[in-house]
């Protein structure tokens, strides 16, 4: 039987949908978890009003803000990754969505993104907003094929977001300790995506600065990352308010990311998270 005109139109909309969510990066919506921690090591109540803001902010920030970045990021990657035999499959290098298309929802989902973080949330969380502008524009055009400048700068956007989401309850706090400990686990986070990326073929092509991370120079760097994270913890005042994050912290460190040297099923994992 062939397909009816509204089946048609059906899977082109679904295939049109899947794309969209490829092309914002969905799966890596996950660190969207360091905005939640931040909001909930401080809250004093977890209310209806703190959960209706932290949605508006991950529909704003992740899916406007962050969705029109990582449209840029694939914007300038388009020539790179139609060569890739594993990238040219995504929706801008096969030309499921055109380039045009792509700059034009770029630009709407970024000023709708700062449209609502500025009017919503304040002055504040729009300069933030604008920060990550800052950063991963610094990123996509500099320091992506620089090695550790490019880990660095990653890793920036955690306590960033963590900071983010203290904001939201108390407008002003700067919790140094626990954003730097937010950002030692940023540091550990992306050394796990550096080793599983060096574990699959032709991604050397993809991320040039990888073939400078030789030998074990990654477990050590998570190693002292993770220190750092201990004394951040060890020295913070504000133990009491953090503990929360700092728990979740060291737990996602050792079983995420020690646990990528140690347990197979683990890395296995990321190779398959990480792998196209």
């Amino acid at each position: 039987m062939h397909p009816t005109t509204e089946n048609r139109f059906s899977i082109l909309y679904q295939g049109m949908f899947k794309d969209f969510l490829e092309l914002i990066r969905l799966k890596f919506h996950l660190n969207f978890g360091f905005v939640i921690l931040g909001a909930v090591s401080f809250a004093k109540q977890i209310d209806v009003a703190l959960i209706f803001s932290i949605l508006v902010m991950y529909l704003s920030f992740n899916v406007c803000l962050y969705g029109g970045l990582y449209t840029i990021n694939a914007i300038t990657d388009l020539e790179k990754d139609a060569k890739h035999p594993l990238k040219k499959n995504r929706p801008l290098p096969s030309k499921r969505i055109s380039k045009t298309t792509a700059i034009i929802l770029a630009a709407v989902l970024i000023s709708l993104g700062l449209l609502v973080g500025f009017l919503y949330f304040g002055q504040n969380i729009g300069l933030i907003y604008i920060t990550f502008i800052v950063i991963n524009l610094f990123y996509s055009f500099f320091a992506r094929n620089i090695p550790y400048l490019e880990l660095f700068v990653n890793a920036s956007t955690m306590p960033v977001r963590l900071l983010m989401g203290t904001f939201i309850v108390m407008n002003g706090t700067f919790p140094t300790l626990l954003m730097l400990g937010a950002f030692c686990t940023g540091i550990g986070f992306l050394s796990v995506r550096r080793i599983v990326e060096k574990d699959i073929d032709n991604w050397k092509e993809a991320r040039p600065a990888l073939k400078a991370y030789q030998g074990n120079i990654m477990l050590w760097l998570q190693i002292l990352a993770f220190v750092v994270l201990i004394m951040a913890f060890k020295f913070d005042p504000f133990i009491q308010q953090d503990l929360i994050a700092y728990i979740f912290m060291g737990i996602y460190y050792l079983i995420f990311c020690f646990g990528t040297h140690l347990l197979p099923p683990i890395r296995n994992y990321w190779k398959q998270y990480y792998g196209h």
